[in-house]
């Protein structure tokens, strides 16, 4: 016979064998699953923590491995993009677990009993009493990989599903399976399990960039507030007949942001009559000396009037 009609025929069996011992142990309890995108066929109880699966169902993982923490005690790891299908025994003392392609990794204690688990080509006799610790692969060749790793306590043992060879596969040692058959099987240095996950990408983000410090021609220097200046608005007037007090001129004081501005300096031309009369000795003499006099006291009250100013 064909080997692709053998391995289809061998994949049929097995599902009519998973599907019939379902049927009669639907409402058995195999584990509880937790998983982000996996799917579950057949009979589920959903849970606060996460959903039970019943005897009879198949998991599908998807891009992220899927956990079954089975009853017993123990877990199942179901790699990305494999489907596992998992039923008991009437009293829940014994898997049987079938698988097509995909990885899948097995840590949990056994009893007295033993636990089978079957691919397209093989049937591995999972022997109890122990722990049991097993990574397996399958490709679509039929390479099969199988890992005993150091924590199990019993050899496995490869049994082809078409043929009467076997091999037992002791703790601690790894076997590749060529083709399905088990002739030709080798002992390998690699893992059978999970592939490791994707690295995780964090975005980074850039410093910001130090700012450029300026040249000293750059440098721009804050404005300065506007000058306040104190403005007078007294008009000054002179006349040449009258001496002049400052203290009757003062005006109002007030600051403004302008320049300065004394107003109009206005001097009025003597009278007429003074102009046309003609002076007395007493009164050429006394002019010649008052003159002086006022000007140097007008001079000296200006002097004084903006030192009050100023100061």
């Amino acid at each position: 016979m064909p080997k692709f009609f053998q391995r289809s025929s061998l994949a049929l069996s097995l599902l009519t064998v998973a599907v019939v011992l379902g049927e009669a142990h639907a409402q058995q309890n195999v584990g509880e699953l937790f998983a982000v995108d996996a799917s579950v066929k057949g009979g589920v109880v959903l849970a606060n923590s996460g959903t039970k699966v019943l005897s009879g169902s198949s998991i599908s993982a998807g891009e992220q491995t899927a956990t079954l923490k089975l009853e017993r005690g123990g877990s199942m790891l179901i790699c990305p993009n494999t489907s596992l299908a998992v039923t008991t025994s009437q009293n829940g003392r014994q898997l049987l677990l079938s698988m097509n392609t995909g990885n899948l990794e097995m840590d949990y204690p056994i009893g007295s009993a033993a636990d089978n688990l079957l691919t397209p080509d093989f049937r591995l006799l999972l022997p109890g009493p122990g722990r049991l610790h097993l990574a397996v692969r399958v490709n679509a060749k039929g390479d099969t990989c199988v890992q005993s790793l150091p924590s199990s306590s019993s050899a496995v043992v490869v049994s082809e599903g078409m043929g009467d060879e076997s091999y037992q596969v002791k703790p601690n040692e790894t076997v590749i399976f060529k083709g399905g058959r088990i002739s030709g099987a080798t002992q390998a240095r690699e893992s059978c399990g999970c592939p490791p996950p994707p690295p995780t990408q964090v975005a980074k983000l850039a410093p910001p960039p130090a700012p450029v410090p300026l040249k000293p021609a750059e440098t721009k220097a804050d404005p300065l507030p506007p000058e306040t200046h104190m403005v007078v608005d007294a008009p000054f007037i002179y006349r040449a007949s009258d001496p002049v007090d400052l203290s009757e001129n003062i005006a109002h004081l007030k600051l403004e942001t302008k320049p300065m501005n004394l107003g109009p300096m206005v001097v009025a031309p003597p009278p007429a009559q003074a102009m046309n009369a003609k002076p007395t000795k007493t009164e050429t003499a006394a002019t010649s000396q008052k003159p002086a006099k006022e000007k140097q006291g007008f001079f000296s009250k200006v002097g004084a009037f903006f030192a009050r100013i100023f100061h």
